[in-house]
């Protein structure tokens, strides 16, 4: 567990959903983001929230997370948001051909549930602790290290039974 926070030390990688934040701060307006991305790119600033390094042809996990920040845009009446983020994203895969990471749509959406852009980081790593738990029971009960590549061998998808 020390290890897996320890990793997400520093900006490059826990605080990357806090630099969306700081990015869309920057920007201001879906209006202003292509010239500001024009600009940034052209300072070679790093432009946190696109890329990863597993899911080259997009992260599997930003859909879901993209249809989080929606339902928030709607409950807190927030559509300037998503203009931001529709532009800011655009630009971006229009310019580099890079599309977004799980740490661009969760920074708004953290921010929209009201939580400071300084716990964003523990609220990630918070949310990862049952998953970390798990993966080092199963390594000890197998005596063997889980590389994240491996072949999934566990349930089908099972589907969650709705709240109501």
């Amino acid at each position: 567990m020390t290890g897996a926070i320890g990793a997400l030390k520093g900006p490059l990688h826990g605080g990357a959903n806090e630099a969306v934040m700081h990015a869309f701060r920057e920007v201001g307006s879906a209006d202003a983001a292509a010239a500001w991305l024009t600009d940034a790119l052209a300072a070679k600033r790093k432009i946190m929230g696109f890329g990863q390094r597993v899911y080259k042809n997009g992260d599997s996990r930003v859909p879901t997370m993209k249809a989080a920040l929606e339902t928030l845009v709607v409950h807190y009446e927030r559509p300037e948001v998503l203009d931001l983020y529709t532009a800011l994203e655009t630009a971006m895969v229009e310019t580099k051909n890079i599309k977004p990471n799980l740490d661009y749509p969760s920074g708004p959406a953290y921010d929209l549930m009201g939580f400071d852009t300084t716990i964003f980081t523990p609220l990630f790593i918070a949310a990862r602790v049952t998953g970390w738990t798990a993966h080092v029971r199963e390594q000890l009960a197998a005596n063997a290290l889980i590389r994240p590549l491996s072949l999934y061998n566990g349930h089908d998808e099972r589907s969650v039974p709705s709240a109501s």
